[in-house]
């Protein structure tokens, strides 16, 4: 054991000796358990394996800090308001009626966690991924979402008024019954999304995708679609009154049933037979 110990290991005990191999596999376990122990101290939950692909330092789940992983912290109701925590790790966590009030999470990793019930009132998200998470009926209002991701997203019942989500990707988002009103998506890309009576007065979609997205019974009142595109758009039952379609593209949008009083579709591209002139 002694040989293992010194600089020439490698002559003086060689990798076939049992006693060398023995020793070493006492030391890395010594060496585990020291940093499990010291871990637990700080609050952090270590699982085994948790974070074997990442190349972010563990963090600490009592006192989570910026640009580290945080994949081991099963944190229902996370008391988290303010804190710094851009470029973290929190892939499938459970962030369950978390409060994230003020945080910045700009550019972090929370692809499939879940943050049902939780607050991210004012947030800062920007460049957030948050690909397949569950954000049933989180509370957001006043967010920026610009440039995040949220393909796939479970959005069921959201509150997101007054969201700043420029060039974010909503492709295919569950999105029905949230409420986006006085919300900014220009940019954005909202293809396939589930929009079903979403409420979205005064919301900007300007150049926005909304291609194959259904905004049946959607209230859109005072909306601004500009130079956005809309083909095959279900708006279908819609009220958007006073809404602004500028220079839309609209080839084969269904406008039937919905309320267009004094809507502006002047310039649009490939006016649908359910729009009336």
């Amino acid at each position: 054991m002694t040989d293992c110990l010194q600089t020439s290991a490698a002559t003086s005990c060689g990798i076939s000796s049992p006693i060398c191999r023995r020793s070493t596999i006492e030391f890395a376990g010594i060496r585990r358990t020291a940093r499990a122990w010291l871990l637990t101290l700080s609050g952090v939950a270590v699982t085994a394996g948790a974070n074997a692909d990442s190349t972010l330092p563990v963090g600490d789940c009592l006192l989570p800090e910026a640009f580290s992983d945080l994949r081991h912290c099963g944190s229902p109701g996370a008391a988290w308001a303010g804190r710094d925590l851009r470029g973290v790790d929190l892939r499938r966590v459970d962030l369950s009626n978390a409060n994230l009030t003020a945080t910045n999470l700009g550019g972090a990793d929370l692809r499939n966690a879940d943050l049902r019930w939780a607050k991210l009132i004012d947030a800062d998200v920007q460049d957030a991924d948050f690909s397949r998470a569950d954000m049933f009926h989180v509370v957001a209002d006043g967010a920026d979402f610009s440039d995040a991701r949220l393909f796939r997203t479970n959005l069921f019942g959201a509150l997101l008024n007054g969201v700043k989500a420029v060039d974010a990707e909503l492709s295919q988002a569950y999105m029905k019954d949230i409420e986006v009103e006085e919300a900014d998506f220009s940019g954005a890309s909202l293809r396939r999304a589930n929009m079903l009576r979403v409420v979205a007065i005064g919301t900007r979609f300007r150049s926005a995708d909304l291609s194959y997205a259904k905004m049946t019974g959607a209230a859109a009142e005072q909306a601004d679609f500009s130079a956005a595109t809309l083909v095959k758009t279900q708006l279908n039952g819609a009220d958007l009154r006073r809404a602004s379609f500028v220079g839309a593209s609209l080839r084969g949008a269904d406008f039937s049933n919905a309320d267009i009083e004094n809507a502006d579709f002047s310039k649009v591209a490939n006016r649908p037979a359910t729009l009336p002139e």
